[in-house]
């Protein structure tokens, strides 16, 4: 089948697509081992599964035939079903789920099938990462909103706050936009219709296609396939002092790291003004309050280590 995915050079497999049947992959990490056995990479499963399935059935009929080496969720949805599920496979496991009775689906880095129910390394991913918050962040968003379109997917897909809108830091793994990711994707499968991010960080224009027209249409030249009337408008957030604040914060966080690597100095002046540009991060303290540990100034160390822990911790290891 035709298919379409968001790609970058180099990249022969898929992470998000949809092809001509309206049969949508995308895939999100979960806990695995460290791999010492090649296998079938994920995205070259995920291939396949949309250059050859045209319904769920198919979809995991092919997943089945595939020894991989890493834990993956493939959330597959459908026009043909009119539903949607995930494929959960792993070294020395196979799981599908499905949500009966509700037209919700949520995914996000921890398996839900019964087939994983006691999984080890599933129950420490669920219990220690930012996972099962993000999911609690989409539970609570999707509720507020009856109908679901588009532009309030898109919205989702850019929320910085944690739960309840807390303010916990740009850039923190917690939110569902973490200010980081490749891109962003938003699927219609039945007008096979699909909006793609472009950047930075899912905040630039969301540009819409219409498959059936690309698929239908010989291309000579390269040309743009957009239907700009659909496209979803920049995030007003880009205009911000705060998102200045933030690619700011990013450069001097990496110049932090280095100097506490390297043991280098930095005048206290810096150190105060990165608080101020990214202040409800907790990351930003610990790294301040570790430049001075190295340094053997404990007492101020402390104070920044407490006050870390009074943010937003991303996770268990990280507290």
């Amino acid at each position: 089948y035709k298919f379409m995915s968001v790609t970058w050079p180099g990249m022969i497999g898929v992470v998000s697509g949809m092809n001509e049947k309206g049969l949508t992959v995308t895939i999100n990490a979960g806990k695995s081992k460290i791999p010492l056995v090649a296998k079938t990479p994920i995205s070259i499963l995920t291939r396949e599964i949309l250059q050859y399935a045209s319904n769920i059935e198919e979809a995991i009929a092919i997943a089945k035939k595939r020894k991989v080496f890493v834990s993956e969720s493939i959330f597959v949805g459908s026009a043909a079903d009119k539903n949607a599920i995930t494929i959960e496979v792993s070294p020395e496991n196979f799981g599908v789920y499905n949500v009966p009775n509700t037209n919700e689906l949520i995914c996000t880095n921890h398996f839900q099938s019964n087939a994983y129910s006691n999984d080890e390394r599933n129950i420490q991913q669920i219990a220690e990462s930012h996972s099962e918050y993000r999911y609690e962040r989409l539970q609570e968003l999707l509720g507020e909103t009856d109908k679901m379109t588009p532009e309030k997917a898109v919205a989702i897909l850019r929320n910085k706050e944690g739960l309840n809108d807390a303010a916990i830091g740009y850039g923190n793994e917690k939110a569902l936009n973490q200010l980081l990711a490749h891109h962003g994707i938003v699927f219609k499968p039945e007008q096979r219709l699909v909006w793609v991010s472009s950047n930075p960080y899912q905040l630039g224009e969301f540009v819409a296609f219409d498959l059936n027209k690309v698929f239908e249409t010989k291309l000579t030249n390269i040309t743009s396939n957009q239907v700009a009337k659909l496209n979803i408008e920049e995030d007003r957030f880009l205009y911000s002092d705060a998102y200045k604040n933030y690619q700011e914060y990013r450069v001097l966080s990496r110049k932090i790291a280095k100097a506490i690597s390297d043991n280098q100095h930095i005048d206290t002046k810096e150190l105060d003004r990165f608080k101020k540009l990214n202040p409800n991060f907790w990351e930003v303290y610990y790294l301040v309050g570790k430049y001075f540990y190295n340094k053997k100034y404990y007492t101020v160390a402390l104070l920044n280590f407490e006050e870390a822990l009074t943010k937003e911790v991303t996770t268990v290891p990280d507290s």
